[in-house]
């Protein structure tokens, strides 16, 4: 034991309360343990949310679809794809590269199947590169498999 009178002071104070008695607190502490006595800055409650807070804006969010059903299609044909239009190289060669896009457009559904398209003023392309009057179709746009048919314009 290192502290012998540590222990019999321990030893008085558990025997006082088993008696039943209470331990005399010194009035230091009594004043620091009485309600009016606390910290000024202590907070009895949990604080009020502010009523000011600002408010989340919910946005709805939009799915755009580019539906072919709607006012974007310029033509339909059944006939094949080969047999509608004709393949055109500078484009494709262009498109391949990133050069040639669509900005805006539509679509056109040939065989049965729809393809995206875009008339000759809706595409971005090298300045010194020629574009006809007409419908461009494209088929795998934005890939290096691109490639770019042009329609009569109808």
């Amino acid at each position: 034991m290192k502290n012998p009178i540590r222990f019999v002071r321990t030893a008085c104070l558990l025997a006082a309360l088993a008696a039943g008695g209470t331990v005399p607190v010194s009035s230091s502490v009594a004043d620091r343990m009485s309600p009016e006595r606390t910290n000024p800055r202590h907070l009895s409650r949990v604080a009020e949310k502010p009523k000011w807070r600002m408010k989340r804006v919910s946005v709805v969010k939009k799915t755009i679809y580019e539906n072919p059903r709607k006012a974007g299609m310029f033509f339909m044909d059944s006939r094949p794809l080969r047999q509608v239009v004709e393949l055109d190289k500078t484009a494709t060669d262009a498109c391949r590269g990133g050069q040639f896009r669509r900005f805006g457009g539509g679509f056109v559904r040939i065989g049965g199947e729809f393809y995206r398209a875009a008339r000759s003023r809706d595409i971005r392309r090298p300045r010194r590169m020629e574009v006809e009057d007409g419908i461009y179709v494209f088929r795998h746009e934005g890939s290096t498999r691109c490639t770019v048919y042009l329609a009569d314009k109808r």
